[in-house]
This record gives C-alpha cells, sequence and structure tokens, in this order.
C-alpha cells in the first residue's frame, strides 16, 4: 500500500515552479520495494525502472494540476508531496500528504480520467517520472497493474473522505483540530490511553487540513497545552489523553 500521512490547509496563492534537476536511477536502486509496485516480480520492476527518469523538485513545485489529463506517473522517492483541491471561493483544501513509496497519478494515465486534485511538494523531493505511453506498454504485458491502481484509488479516496469528515464535524475550528490531532495519533506511535507523533508541518500547513487560517490553528494548540490536551516538544506532539481530547472534539 502507498504510504501517506493525511493533513492539509486553506490558503488563496500558490506559486508554481519547474524541477530543474534529472539524477540516477542507481542513488534508488530498491525503489520498487517500497511501493505498492513491490508486488509485481524483479523482472519486471527492472522493466518499469529502465523507463524511469529522477527529477529533483523544490518545495513549491507543481507536480499536476486537478482536471488535468496526466501524461505521467509520479513515484515519490524522497520527501512530502500535497495532494489538495480547490474550492470555488479559490481557497485550498489539503486532503493528503504523499510521502516516500507513494505512486501518484495511475488512474489518469491507464484509464484516461481526470486528476481530482493537485500535487505538489512540501519540501524539496525527489520524483520518479513514467511517460504515459511506457506506462500502457508496461501494464499491456503486467495486467495485475490495473489491479494496484485501483486499490491505490480507492485508497486515497478512503483518505479524502477522512479529511472531509472531520471538516463537516463542526463548525468549531479547535473541535476540527482536535479531530485531526486524533487522526494522526492513530496513526503514530500509541501507548495505553497516550499517543504521539512527529508533526513536521507549520501551523498554516495543518490549517490547510481542517479549513482554517494559521492563527485560529496556533491559538487552539496554545489552548490545547493550557487544558493539558497536549504536550510539545520540538516537533513531537503528545496527547497524554485520547480519551480526554476525543471527548473534546465531540463536545463533551
Amino acid at each position: 500500500m502507498l504510504c501517506t500521512a493525511t493533513q492539509a490547509e486553506v490558503n488563496p496563492v500558490w506559486s508554481i515552479h519547474t524541477p530543474h534537476l534529472v539524477s540516477s536511477n542507481s542513488t534508488f536502486g530498491s525503489w520498487g520495494a517500497d511501493t505498492c509496485l513491490g508486488a509485481l516480480s524483479k523482472e519486471a520492476l527492472r522493466e518499469l525502472e529502465s523507463t524511469m527518469s529522477i527529477r529533483d523538485y523544490d518545495a513549491g513545485d507543481i507536480l499536476f494540476l486537478e482536471q488535468e489529463l496526466l501524461t505521467r506517473v509520479f513515484i515519490v522517492l524522497s520527501g512530502d508531496v500535497r495532494l489538495s483541491m480547490q474550492d470555488i471561493g479559490g481557497r485550498r483544501l489539503t486532503i493528503q500528504i504523499a510521502k516516500h513509496g507513494a505512486v501518484l497519478g495511475m488512474d489518469s494515465v491507464l484509464y484516461g480520467s481526470l486528476s481530482e486534485w493537485s500535487a505538489d511538494t512540501l519540501y524539496p523531493s525527489k520524483i520518479g517520472l513514467i511517460g504515459r505511453e511506457q506506462f500502457h506498454r508496461f501494464a499491456e504485458r503486467h495486467p495485475e497493474l490495473y489491479r494496484i491502481a485501483s486499490k491505490e484509488l480507492i485508497g486515497t479516496l478512503q483518505n479524502a473522505c477522512s479529511t472531509l469528515r472531520i471538516l463537516g464535524l463542526s463548525s468549531c475550528v479547535r473541535k476540527r483540530l482536535a479531530s485531526q490531532l486524533l487522526a494522526w495519533g492513530e496513526r503514530g506511535s500509541k501507548t495505553g490511553d497516550q499517543a504521539q507523533f512527529r508533526m513536521v508541518l507549520t501551523h498554516a500547513q495543518i490549517a490547510e487540513f481542517i479549513g482554517a487560517v494559521r492563527e485560529s490553528v496556533t491559538r487552539g494548540l496554545i489552548a490545547f497545552k493550557q487544558l493539558g490536551l497536549v504536550e510539545i516538544r520540538g516537533s513531537m506532539l503528545r496527547i497524554p489523553s485520547t480519551t480526554a481530547l476525543r471527548r473534546y472534539a465531540e463536545g463533551g
């Protein structure tokens, strides 16, 4: 399965840059095993790798835009890629952060569908690129690729639904923030009723996950610390009692 962590912020401004450097595939010799494509045989992965180029992207570079028919498949070899959607007001809502091992755009390339979301890099990233024609020819020889692509698309849609569910839980930003922290805590390190995870996103990036602004997230985290609902040391966020934070999120 594709390795991801969900998160978001609303931002009306989105700068566009372009990738600038092509790297050698030899640096990422084990890339296939770390992705959903690892289910393919070693011979198939070597065949696919022969068609792949690797590019360096700066933070903020655009991989693709929503409602675009993709001409390439994107494999995240390092870095974080934000998947987001734009509402009718021009704001962006982050629905997922694709991390090392994520394979993006397979459904658009294989089925000819338009992308439902945009993708841009949060940090400097290395991305493997495989062209549409090469990927189609590979799929003809290895039809199991269609099953893998469908499974990945379902996983991404499930993550999107989880994000939208949090947005619809309450009109209160702090309750949505509490729900989002609980969701990240579920994927972090858990001991009994405690949970902790590394929070590498900025307050503005967190805000994009819950349909808020940076200042609301900052005030919310300060309030949570004062109430003893969270503890923050550096980039680590600890939830002493998930029960207490869930009670807050549910308004109890």
